[in-house]
């Protein structure tokens, strides 16, 4: 499975490089980890990963999840002026700043990201058209990512 992360945060967590490594780092190994999952319904994952300080937060509304069985989106002006999604799933991933930034390593913060993305995956609304998706294998491979690159251990409260 494809999965693409699209990161956003507040220039707060530029101040300290390892904030941004470890987001960099958890996207990399979600996007390797994930290419061995697969499903008949879902080809693709697309997940926003947003992060922001209160200030700006107020101007996001995470949107809820939505699934593209086969969709064109065109866009005039643009270099790829057509974009097609395939058996993909969007959705919004919202860390909690505070907790995030109050964190002293790119340890920390990785493991802050493992969690927080499993407890996501858990109680992920899905769109109706995916009702036989395998949300619980799909779960279990997370975890199983995260537990083999020393993220987490099979002992944290998953």
């Amino acid at each position: 499975m494809k999965t693409s992360l699209a990161i956003v945060t507040s220039r707060e967590l530029s101040s300290f490089s390892f904030y941004k490594d470890a987001l960099y780092a958890f996207e990399s190994i979600l996007s390797k980890g994930l290419l061995g999952f697969n499903s008949d319904l879902v080809e693709e994952i697309c997940i926003r990963l947003e992060c922001e300080s209160p200030m700006f937060a107020q101007f996001f509304q995470a949107q809820r999840p939505k699934y593209y069985e086969d969709k064109t989106f065109k866009y005039r002006g643009s270099v790829t002026p057509e974009v097609r999604l395939y058996k993909c799933l969007t959705a919004d991933f919202v860390v909690d700043f505070e907790g995030y930034f109050r964190l002293t390593t790119k340890e920390e913060c990785l493991k802050y990201l493992a969690l927080s993305f499993i407890d996501f995956l858990k109680t992920l609304k899905y769109p109706g058209k995916l009702k036989k998706f395998e949300k619980e294998k799909l779960l279990q491979a997370v975890k199983d990512i995260f537990i083999e690159n020393s993220i987490i251990s099979a002992h944290d409260g998953i």
